[in-house]
């Protein structure tokens, strides 16, 4: 079995796929002390834990997951606000080819766009402005504007309209990725990152400075699946908007969620530069 220390720095070494600005770490003595209090074993394999114990079930959506305990709820916001996970990520430079936001509930779209524009007024500039989103049904329990579009995709063009953005940013080119539904035997599962990225790449593959926008506590890995998906001649950074960590109802298990899907991306693109 691979120890955790090990395993993790391990991957945290990895740079041999895109060249992220700025790189992101989660602080492996942290995350195995968040690990020891949720009963993980120090020799355990990081990954295989993480994934079947904080992963949430298959075609299970964000919304739907269950809370912890009200004891481990307050241990994992706590520890993933002295970790930053739910403060702002920042842009590191002032100048970037494109911004490209990434697809989400309706609110959290909403969300992605004020920020970019907030970081247009903080002085940030780009050329153009893309939304990688997928065709994925909106869900009355999750989603506004369901009386105006049926999906996603066809969300992410009202919102874009009716935003009140400044006169040089609504000038610029926008482009709209729509990926549709995977078909999975006789079910439909909905388009992730990776499938809006590569899509995106099949659309405009010459090398650029991308500027990546999500929100807490997603960011991290949202931007393990960029690096290991972009190919090397691409510069990006990602940021996202802060969040209060009690604002979701259950804040702490999508927070490990999220953990989980970060260290499994690091941990591919590990394998996969061993392999190179």
């Amino acid at each position: 079995m691979k120890k955790w220390l090990f395993l993790f720095v391990i991957c945290l070494c990895s740079l041999t796929f895109a060249s992220p600005i700025q790189d992101r770490k989660i602080d492996p003595t942290a995350l195995s002390q968040l690990g020891s209090a949720l009963d993980i074993p120090q020799n355990a394999d990081i990954v295989i834990e993480t994934q079947k114990r904080w992963l949430r079930k298959p075609n299970q959506e964000r919304w739907e997951i269950t809370e912890l305990s009200p004891d481990q709820r307050l241990f994992v916001l706590n520890w993933a606000t002295d970790q930053g996970l739910f403060a702002p990520w920042k842009p590191v430079s002032k100048i970037y080819d494109k911004a490209l936001i990434l697809g989400a509930t309706t609110s959290r779209m909403q969300m992605r766009l004020a920020y970019l524009k907030q970081l247009w007024d903080e002085g940030t500039r780009f050329n153009e402005i893309v939304w990688l989103t997928g065709d994925r049904p909106l869900d009355i329990r999750v989603d506004g504007l369901t009386d105006r579009c049926s999906n996603e995709s066809e969300a992410a063009h009202i919102l874009w309209e009716e935003t009140n953005l400044p006169e040089e940013m609504r000038s610029l080119s926008v482009v709209f990725v729509a990926v549709p539904m995977k078909i999975e035997g006789s079910s439909q599962k909905r388009p992730n990152t990776e499938d809006t990225i590569v899509a995106w790449l099949k659309l405009s593959s010459e090398p650029c400075k991308a500027l990546f926008v999500s929100d807490q506590p997603f960011c991290g890995y949202q931007f393990a699946v960029i690096k290991a998906n972009l190919p090397n001649a691409f510069l990006f950074d990602l940021v996202g908007q802060g969040v209060d960590s009690t604002s979701h109802p259950a804040a702490a298990a999508i927070t490990l969620d999220s953990i989980a899907r970060w260290i499994y991306q690091e941990d591919l693109i590990t394998k996969s530069g061993q392999l190179d």
